[in-house]
């Protein structure tokens, strides 16, 4: 179903002129931001649900900030590469539970490896020894970020695996915004867009490089909001060795328990009904779409988070990605 519109709520007030864009002013009591936590799923410091790593968190501590929270994954990975992106249709939830100082996000995540001898010594299927140069777009509910539980559009990327140099929607030099339509930081009306399936509210998004150009492009709902210069990558970036897709929360583990923020619609996909990620494809090196089956799961707490891949879409090309869980204490067993 292609969408026909694009509104958000803040259209309600008014737009802007042309030759300017929207910029969200975060609440003055805001959390900082700081994605380090959006990191893909990764073999050395991740747990697959074929258990074939012990399970860890990962932690990126300084002064108590979002990025001290622990996260949790349930995501899908196409390692099929070289990718020149991915575009997927995220559904729009409102978390039906979310705590304080937590996240809980739905997003697309596209990754590189910098060793250039590894890339010649192995193919399509491997998985790269480092995701230092990383892109994410997705939608976001964190009420100490933006003052609302909404699914809020965001971008992220870090060109050093997220150990430094990190940077979240415009907090700093980075995401070059064209779109005058679409604001980061805000939420479609109704909690999604024009495209819905079975009542659900979607929102279409891609990561994507054009044929002949380096900089990498991010589009929602058809509409192109703006590009990641080459230039911020200093440690090259012509392709991605990781697609991912999926949920993921942060949580703050008061007392030491899990709480029970919620990931998708908090349904995890073994119980059924959960949150689907609809449509999935890759972007061929040659910048054409193609079906690119995700060959691995991931899940840092499958007992409260999981996703599965339900197969090929039968209204629209791609894959589709069941995921998602209510938290709670059952995370921690």
């Amino acid at each position: 179903m292609a969408p026909s519109s694009v509104l958000q709520e803040w259209h309600s007030s008014g737009s802007c002129p042309t030759g300017t864009i929207p910029i969200r002013r975060l609440p003055k009591n805001a959390v900082n931001p700081d994605m380090a936590m959006i990191q893909p799923f990764h073999p050395s410091s991740h747990r697959f649900v074929d258990g074939s790593n012990s399970p860890t968190d990962e932690f990126f501590c300084g002064p108590y900030t979002i990025e001290c929270i622990p996260a949790q994954f349930a995501v899908a990975v196409g390692l099929n590469w070289p990718y020149h992106g991915a575009s997927a249709l995220l559904p729009s939830y409102r978390p039906t539970k979310i705590e304080p100082h937590e996240i809980s996000s739905t997003c697309i995540v596209i990754a590189a490896t910098v060793n250039r001898t590894w890339v010649g010594d192995h193919g399509p299927g491997d998985f790269p020894p480092d995701v230092t140069n990383q892109i994410v777009v997705g939608l976001m509910a964190s009420t100490s970020i933006f003052g609302n539980d909404n699914p809020n559009l965001y971008v992220y990327y870090t060109s050093d695996g997220g150990k430094r140099n990190r940077c979240f929607n415009f907090l700093c030099h980075g995401f070059i915004q064209t779109s005058s339509k679409i604001a980061l930081g805000t939420s479609f009306i109704n909690g999604g867009s024009s495209i819905t399936y079975e009542g659900v509210p979607y929102v279409a998004m891609s990561i994507h490089k054009v044929p002949g150009q380096q900089q990498w492009w991010v589009s929602v709902n058809d509409t192109i909001i703006g590009y990641f210069p080459h230039t911020l990558f200093p440690t090259f970036f012509p392709e991605s060795y990781i697609n991912q897709l999926g949920g993921i929360v942060r949580n703050s583990r008061p007392n030491g328990v899990h709480t029970d923020t919620t990931m998708g619609n908090g349904r995890t996909p073994e119980n059924g009904g959960s949150a689907v990620i609809k449509a999935y494809l890759a972007v061929a090196a040659n910048g054409m779409d193609k079906k690119d089956i995700p060959v691995t799961l991931g899940a840092t707490a499958p007992k409260c988070y999981d996703a599965t891949v339900l197969g090929e879409n039968l209204q629209v090309p791609g894959y589709d990605i069941a995921y998602g869980g209510p938290g709670g204490s059952g995370c921690d067993q």
